[in-house]
C-alpha cells in the first residue's frame, strides 16, 4: 500500500460582489486602488459584515458547536447529510499504476440569501461556465447546485464521497458568502439558508475539511471562491516544486487545492475576477499540468487586474503530507 497524501490547493478569491455587494463604499475616483487603499476598503467591508452578523457571532463565541455537522455515528443522524468516517489506509500499488478513473465535479453557486444578507450576482454564472469548461475541456462529469442550504450542501458532498472510487479525480467548487472570525481565526461558509441571527446553518472550515477527507478519490481539488476561508487558507503555504511533483507520484495522491488571495476584487464581464481568469486558464490547459502551474497563471492574471496575491498551500488538518500534486488533464484533441 502507498501512503495517502492530501494536498489542498484552496483557491480563495471573493466573488465579484460576494463580499462587496451590500458592503460597497463609493468607487475609487482614480480607478483601480493601490494596496493601501484596498486594505482600507476591505477593513471597512469587514467591519460592516461583522456588524451585520453580530448576533450569529455572539452565539458562536458562546456555543462554538452550534455549527457542527452531526457525526454519522450520532443517534438519529441523517445518514445522507452527516459526517462520514475519514478515508483510511493507502492507495494500492495496482491502483497507483493505472490511469485516473472517473473525473467528478461538484460546483456550488449561491446567489440568493435571506434578508438582510445581500444577494450575490456572479456565483451561479461562474459555476455554469466552469461546468462547461470542466466537462468539455477536461472530461468531468459535472453536478451543479445553486442557492442551496446547509443540509443540501452537506448532502451533495456526502453523495460524491459515496460514489467515488480511489481511482477517481474530484473537483469541488464553492462560490458564495463566507466569514472569518478575527478572534478565533475560524472561517465559515454561509449557505443560502444562513442567518445573521444564528450560526446554526453556517459550515465551519473544520467540517468542510472533514467532509472532503471522507472522499476516497486519489485526486481531490477544492476551490473556494468566497470572502474568507480562515484556517483552511493559512495552514501551510507551498511554492513551486516544494512537493517534489512527479507524474508517477501524483497518481497516488489525493489533493485538495488552496489558492488564497489577500484583499478584495471586483467583477469582470459578469464573473468574479478569479473565476474569469480560471475559465481562461482552464481553456488553455494542454496535456497534463500540475496544479501549481495552473495556479501561477491565474495568480498572474488576477494580480495584473487588481493588487492581490493569491497564495497556494496545503491543509494539513485534512491529511496533507509532503509530495503529491493535483493534475489537470486535458482531453486529447
Amino acid at each position: 500500500m502507498i501512503a495517502r497524501f492530501l494536498l489542498l490547493f484552496l483557491m480563495l478569491l471573493m466573488p465579484a460582489v460576494a463580499c462587496a455587494q451590500g458592503f460597497r463604499p463609493p468607487p475609487f475616483a482614480g480607478g483601480i486602488p493601490g494596496r493601501a487603499q484596498m486594505q482600507a476598503v476591505e477593513m471597512q467591508r469587514h467591519q460592516a459584515r461583522t456588524l451585520l452578523y453580530r448576533e450569529a457571532l455572539e452565539e458562536l463565541r458562546r456555543s462554538p458547536k452550534v455549527v457542527d455537522v452531526d457525526e454519522c455515528t450520532a443517534a438519529g443522524a441523517d445518514l445522507s447529510a452527516c459526517l462520514p468516517k475519514p478515508v483510511a489506509g493507502g492507495v494500492p500499488e495496482t491502483v497507483a499504476a493505472n490511469p485516473t478513473g472517473r473525473r467528478i465535479a461538484l460546483l456550488i453557486g449561491n446567489n440568493r440569501y435571506q434578508h438582510p444578507i445581500p444577494s450575490l450576482e456572479t456565483p451561479a454564472r461562474d459555476v455554469d461556465q466552469i461546468a462547461v469548461a470542466l466537462r468539455d475541456k477536461l472530461g468531468f462529469e459535472v453536478r451543479v447546485i445553486k442557492d442551496v442550504g446547509k443540509s443540501d450542501l452537506v448532502r451533495a458532498v456526502v453523495a460524491v464521497a459515496k460514489e467515488t472510487e480511489v481511482t477517481d479525480s474530484v473537483f469541488v467548487y464553492y462560490a458564495g458568502h463566507g466569514y472569518l472570525m478575527d478572534d478565533t481565526g475560524m472561517g465559515y461558509w454561509i449557505p443560502a439558508d444562513g442567518s445573521v441571527k444564528t450560526a446554526a446553518q453556517w459550515i465551519s472550515n473544520t467540517d468542510i475539511s472533514r467532509l472532503l477527507g471522507a472522499i476516497p478519490a486519489r485526486q481531490l481539488l477544492l476551490v473556494s471562491d468566497s470572502c474568507f476561508s480562515g484556517t483552511l487558507a493559512r495552514e501551510k503555504s507551498l511554492s513551486a516544486g516544494e512537493g517534489g511533483w512527479q507524474a508517477a507520484q501524483a497518481q497516488r495522491r489525493r489533493p485538495l487545492v488552496r489558492w488564497r488571495r489577500a484583499g478584495l476584487d471586483e467583477g469582470k464581464e459578469g464573473h468574479s475576477i478569479f473565476a474569469w481568469h480560471l475559465l481562461r486558464t482552464l481553456d488553455k490547459v494542454s496535456g497534463t499540468q500540475p496544479g501549481f502551474e495552473v495556479y501561477r497563471t491565474v495568480r498572474k492574471g488576477v494580480s495584473d487586474d487588481y493588487p492581490q496575491q493569491p497564495q497556494y498551500g496545503a491543509v494539513v488538518s485534512a491529511g496533507h503530507e509532503a509530495g503529491g500534486e493535483y493534475l489537470f488533464d486535458a482531453r486529447a484533441e
